[in-house]
This record gives C-alpha cells, sequence and structure tokens, in this order.
C-alpha cells in the first residue's frame, strides 16, 4: 500500500509539474509576443522572469503538494533542526549504549570467566565429590566386611559362652558325680572292710565250719516280711527294725542263749540305711527277705543280708495255676509219680509266673501229708480212663508266697 501511494503522488507531481511548465510557457511566449514589460524589465527578461517564477511556482508547488501528502517530508522542510537534535540525542544514547554495551560486555567477560571458573571448580568439586564417594563406598564396602566378621565373631562368642556354659553345667555335674563317687567309694571302703572282716572270720574258722554244726546255710530265708514302702521313712525302719528283732530273738532261743539282750544277729548299718531308702523312694508294697550271708554255725554270730522284691499279685483266688492231661497208661502206673511230677510242673509255672522259690530248696509251696494222701486216693478211685489234674489257688498269692493251691482230679471228658 505504501508504495502503491508513492506512485501515485509522482504522478500527480509530474502532471502538475507538467502543467504548470506548459502554464508558464504559455505565459512567457505571450509576454514575449505582446512585449509586456515587468517590472520596467524588457521583454525578454520579462519572459526569463515568468520562466524562472514559473520553475519556482513548479518547486513551490511539489514542495507544496509533498508537505502536505506526506509527513517525512514537512519534518524534512520544516523538522530538520529537531531532527538533528534528536540525532545528536540519540547519537549519545548509541553512545552511552555502546559504552554500556562494552561495560556489558566487560562485565559478561568477567561473569564468563568467573563462570568458567566455576566451572572448572565444579568440575574439580565433582571428581572431589567423585572421589568421596568411591572412599565412602570403600569405606562402606570395609564397614561391611567388617559387620560381617563381627557378626562371625559374635556368632562364635555366642558358640563358645554355650560351649562354656554346657562345660561348666557338666564340670558341676561331674563335682556332684565326683562326690557321689566319693561317698560311694567311702561305702564301698566300709564294705570292704566289713567282707574282710567276714572273710578273715571265715579263714580263721574254716576248720570249725567243717567239724561245727550248721544252723543255717547260705542264702537261706531266716524271715520275711511285706512292708509298704508308702508309708514314711520312720515307719519304714521301725518295721525292719521289728524284723530284726524279732529274728535275733528266735535264733538266740534256738541257740539256747538265756540273755535277753545278747545279739546274735549282724548287719550293717550302711545296708539298713540303703534298704530303708530304696523302700521310701519305691510306691506299692515291697516283699523284705532277711537270709543268711553265709554258712551260721552254732556259736558263731548270724551274718544275714536282706533282700527286696516288689509284691505283686501273682494269682487270684480260685485262678488255676496249672493243668495237665494224663494218659490212662500212666495213671495206671504209679499215682505217687504222677503227683510229684504235676507238682514239680505246678512249682516250676509259679516260678515263672512271679513266686519267689526258697533259696535252698527251690520249691514255692508244698503239700500237707495229708493233702498228698488224699490226692493219691482220688487218682486211684478215678478208674481206667484218662483224667486231668488242675492246680487252683485257694487265695489271692502274692510274690512272697507260699503257693496254697488245690487239686481237683476229673476223669477226661467231665467238665
Amino acid at each position: 500500500m505504501p508504495m502503491e501511494y508513492g506512485w501515485i503522488m509522482l504522478l500527480i507531481l509530474a502532471v502538475m509539474g507538467g502543467v504548470i511548465a506548459y502554464l508558464g510557457d504559455k505565459i512567457g511566449s505571450r509576454v514575449g509576443k505582446r512585449k509586456i514589460k515587468l517590472f520596467g524589465m524588457r521583454p525578454k527578461y520579462s519572459s526569463i522572469l515568468i520562466t524562472i517564477i514559473t520553475g519556482v511556482s513548479i518547486a513551490a508547488v511539489t514542495l507544496g503538494v509533498m508537505s502536505v501528502l506526506s509527513k517525512n517530508v514537512r519534518i524534512a522542510l520544516f523538522g530538520m533542526h529537531q531532527l538533528q537534535l534528536q540525532k545528536a540525542e540519540l547519537e549519545q544514547q548509541r553512545d552511552r549504549l555502546l559504552e554500556q554495551a562494552r561495560a556489558l560486555g566487560l562485565e559478561m567477560e568477567e561473569k564468563n570467566n568467573l563462570l568458567a571458573a566455576n566451572e572448572n571448580l565444579l568440575r574439580h568439586q565433582e571428581q572431589q565429590l567423585a572421589d568421596a564417594n568411591d572412599r565412602i563406598r570403600v569405606t562402606q564396602l570395609d564397614l561391611q566386611q567388617t559387620q560381617a566378621a563381627r557378626d562371625d565373631v559374635s556368632r562364635q562368642l555366642t558358640i563358645v559362652q554355650v560351649a562354656r556354659d554346657e562345660m561348666m553345667a557338666r564340670n558341676n555335674q561331674l563335682n556332684t558325680e565326683n562326690k557321689e563317687l566319693e561317698a560311694t567309694q567311702a561305702r564301698m571302703n566300709h564294705t570292704i572292710g566289713l567282707l574282710d572282716e567276714r572273710i578273715k572270720l571265715l579263714n580263721d574258722k574254716m576248720t570249725d565250719i567243717r567239724e561245727g554244726q550248721v544252723l543255717f546255710r547260705v542264702g537261706e530265708v531266716l524271715a520275711s516280711k511285706v512292708i509298704d514302702a508308702n508309708a514314711d521313712e520312720s515307719q519304714i525302719r521301725s518295721s525292719l527294725g521289728e524284723m530284726l528283732a524279732q529274728t535275733n530273738t528266735r535264733i538266740r532261743e534256738h541257740l539256747g542263749i538265756t540273755n535277753e539282750n545278747a545279739v546274735v544277729l549282724y548287719i550293717s548299718q550302711d545296708e539298713i540305711d540303703q534298704t530303708v531308702q530304696a523302700l521310701h523312694a519305691a510306691k506299692g508294697s515291697k516283699l523284705i527277705r532277711l537270709t543268711a550271708a553265709g554258712n551260721i554255725i552254732l556259736g558263731e554270730p548270724a551274718l544275714v543280708h536282706l533282700e527286696t522284691f516288689d509284691n505283686q499279685l501273682i494269682y487270684h483266688k480260685n485262678e488255676i495255676v496249672h493243668e495237665e492231661h494224663f494218659q490212662a497208661s500212666e495213671v495206671n502206673g504209679s499215682a505217687e509219680y504222677i503227683v510229684f511230677r504235676f507238682l514239680h510242673e505246678v512249682n516250676q509255672q509259679a516260678v515263672k509266673k512271679g513266686i519267689l522259690p526258697d533259696p535252698l530248696t527251690g520249691n514255692v509251696g508244698s503239700l500237707t501229708a495229708t493233702e498228698m494222701f488224699d490226692t493219691i486216693q482220688r487218682i486211684k478211685s478215678s478208674g481206667d480212663g484218662d483224667i486231668i489234674l488242675r492246680a487252683v489257688a485257694r487265695t489271692d498269692i502274692y510274690t512272697a508266697g507260699p503257693l496254697d493251691i488245690d487239686i481237683a482230679v476229673r476223669s477226661y471228658g467231665t467238665p
């Protein structure tokens, strides 16, 4: 749009310049032809003046039109001084700006230098930080290894402490066992001393034993008694003392000793104490047997020994102890043999079941002569067929015995 406006303005100026020139030429020609004088000048000069005026008019009109149509022309014609002032001011501002630009450039250069220095410092610090991180990682690895080593040492310490505690506990146990062994050794030494005395006594009296009268053989039961192990220790000791006193009295009377305070029965106090403790620690009823520790010779002290057994119920009342079938051929042979054979089997079965036999005879009981004769007679009167002999408990029978039985004789096939 500004380009088209400039062309239009030039066209208008050219047309107006041509019109004015044409009019000036016409006017100058007429002035020259009519010999018109202007300002007293000759026509030639008047024509020149008109031409000059026309040229000036063209210039004036051109400037006027341009001034009207263009602000820049008006400024160029009438505001040049102001423009010069503005130009000077702008140049001053430019110089100030250039100076500021130079100052800013210097400042920027300084800042760039400072920035470069800071970047170098930053790179150096970053390198130091990287080195520090490396050292930290190495330190952390060392710390982890140290902690692992510490944990391992702690575990080993725990194991050592546990082993030490176990060793101390074992040491205490060994000390206790050692004390017990020392006490046992002392008791054994005491017992060995007693045994040495017995051996010496036996050696000294060997000849007398061969020639003298044996009242009780070694292992022979002198007395037996059932004691309740649930009783307190004083009651157990009292029961044992009573049994020993009664046995001492019986042996004293058997020897014909009239002194009631005479002691012919000898047993170590340790054995009595051990028996009392064993009974006190046990439960239920116990069978106590007082047996001869050796052959007891007339005129010599009776050395005895205590034996302890569980007194259990072996047979209930009316329970069958043993039953055996005999054929007719055996019955017709010897009834006495059948009875003795049957009683032997009864004895064996009772011993296997738990009844204590007599140490000397091995028997657990016996029949009276009347019972033996009656059984033989019933066998003989049973006829010529097979028979069944059945031993039945008369009462409840315990470990202590004796085996108290009835013998039933029945013909084979009879219920």
